[in-house]
């Protein structure tokens, strides 16, 4: 009896040794493009998240390691002063590594990012220098990983088209890469055929400190006249939310959603059919809209509260609102911010606020953010993990 008992620990052991292991090969692959051109791919320049933010190398934008695409970059890492510098004729950006912070280096104004250290280089948010220099950039979900594309007014292709025409190219930097974290075979042992990737796993989510309670930010975009401003809003505070849409509405915002992507916001989809089969009609729609274009799916859904639980039952996550946090036209940020925050009052559970993407959101956004976050909430990325 004490053998059996002694075999189940040493199983259970053997077990959790196997789940501390390192599993780089089943990793979620980031390749990393600019403009036209598919860079290497290798472990000391993947991208990464953190916070739920985007990092890439800073030399993605420094003409003299992007394989001849030039964002008219340059860049100057000072290792020893721990200084690193983005700079162009008109423009200069400064990650200082010391003190954890950003600003511009022309007017010392601070900026709302910062740079991190990975495998001796300087990683920086890619979303905040695109917005910086004038960039682009999205990111490409492919059967393989994803991509973070970056680009600027010299690009030839489309997303789709940029990754048909990579398509060999990709599985031979992904085969490579595979086969340089692979262990060799013993002898006589014929290796195993390199599997596919699965798809990218959702960045972890944080954990909840001191109890703090989540607050999850919704965005019906049926009025998108505010949208980019709302963007910049959540960009500059490091914000995430869910951005609901129709298929009509993505059919119409392909620049918006390719930044939504490449920010780390995430897309659901908003039906409002009069019966379940016309609601369900329109969420496949939406998702095959964002297969085609997008090579990503969602299964988050904006719909109406009596076909929940039927579509539910079907697998799809609905977004239960706590309070609709539209603001009145011309209300003024005080009356705007009580409202809001009598509606959220003795609430002792996960928060969901549904705004919408008009101009008047756009001008509320940066007052709620600070009245939610000022009463001790913390607004995090809405991952379907989570909802």
């Amino acid at each position: 009896m004490k053998k059996k008992k002694l075999g189940v620990l040493l199983a259970l052991f053997v077990l959790c040794l196997g789940l501390l292991a390192p599993a780089k090969a089943t990793e979620t692959v980031l390749f990393t493009a600019v403009n036209d051109n598919l860079l290497a791919l290798n472990d000391e320049t993947m991208p990464f998240w953190s916070g739920g933010v985007l990092y890439v190398p800073y030399t993605v934008f420094d003409g003299n390691n992007t394989s001849g695409v030039n964002f008219g970059i340059s860049s100057s890492y000072n290792k020893s002063a721990g200084s690193l510098g983005l700079y162009t004729l008109q423009q200069m950006m400064v990650f200082d590594l010391n003190r954890g912070i950003c600003y511009n280096g022309l007017t010392d104004e601070v900026l709302a990012g910062r740079a991190f250290l990975r495998n001796g280089r300087p990683y920086v948010p890619v979303a905040l220098v695109c917005d910086f220099f004038g960039l682009n950039y999205s990111m490409i979900s492919i059967s393989q990983g994803q991509i973070i594309r970056i680009k600027n007014s010299a690009v030839v292709l489309n997303d789709v088209r940029f990754v048909d025409a990579a398509s060999n190219l990709i599985a031979t930097r992904l085969r490579e890469y595979q086969q340089a974290h692979q262990s060799p075979p013993a002898p006589g042992v014929r290796p195993p055929s390199v599997p596919t990737p699965d798809p990218e796993p959702l960045p972890p989510e944080e954990p909840e400190e001191g109890g703090v309670l989540p607050v999850y930010l919704g965005f019906r975009c049926e009025d998108t006249q505010g949208l980019a401003s709302i963007l910049d809003t959540l960009d500059r505070s490091g914000r995430k939310g869910i951005f609901f849409f129709t298929p009509e509405g993505l059919s119409r915002q392909d620049t918006l959603l390719d930044r939504l992507l490449g920010s780390g916001h995430r897309i659901g989809l908003l039906g409002e059919g009069e019966t379940v089969e016309e609601t369900r009609a329109v969420l496949e729609e939406a998702n095959q809209l964002l297969a085609q274009e997008y090579f990503t799916q969602s299964h988050v859904v904006l719909v109406p509260k009596g076909q929940q639980k039927v579509l539910s039952e079907e697998g799809w996550i609905c977004w239960q609102e706590t309070l609709s946090a539209v603001p009145k036209p011309s209300q003024s940020a005080s009356s705007y911010g009580n409202s809001v925050m009598r509606g959220l009052d003795g609430h002792s559970g996960r928060v969901y606020l549904t705004l919408d993407g008009g101009t008047e959101t756009a001008r509320m956004l940066p007052y709620l953010l600070y009245r939610v976050e000022e009463q001790g909430w913390q607004i995090k990325l809405p991952l379907e993990t989570r909802l």
